[in-house]
């Protein structure tokens, strides 16, 4: 479902963010009887799903792209190999490390902005 700017619709987008919340609350119900490995693979799972959501956004770089490649391409390592798992983790790690060194994702934890107009309504 497109919107008339060529984005997707905020109804569909409310959608994606839905089902991925879900997945996030189902995940930590499941991780307290699952085998202790299965946390970090569920966490590292929604990192790609949520990607993929940036990516149908149109919001996602090439770095987020590569790291959702990245992603695919060894989570399941887990389920084989728990020294390859988390050398993959690390290196997942090393990458945004490196990323944020560069300054192109600046992290931004707030919006000021929004910040101070909810300081106007409070006061």
């Amino acid at each position: 479902m497109k919107s008339s700017t060529g984005g997707k619709s905020k109804v569909q987008s409310k959608s994606d963010f839905f089902t991925f919340l879900a997945f996030l609350v189902v995940s930590a119900r499941n991780c307290v009887e699952e085998p202790k490995l299965y946390g970090p693979f569920r966490l590292i799972d929604g990192a790609s799903r949520l990607i993929e959501i940036l990516e149908r956004e149109g919001i996602a770089d090439e770095f987020f792209l590569e790291i959702r490649k990245k992603i695919e391409d060894k989570k399941y390592s887990v389920m084989s190999n728990k020294d390859e798992f988390v050398k993959f983790l690390d290196d997942l790690t090393l990458d945004f490390a490196e990323e944020f060194k560069k300054g192109k994702n600046k992290i931004k934890l707030f919006d000021e902005e929004k910040l101070k107009g909810q300081r106007e309504v409070e006061s």
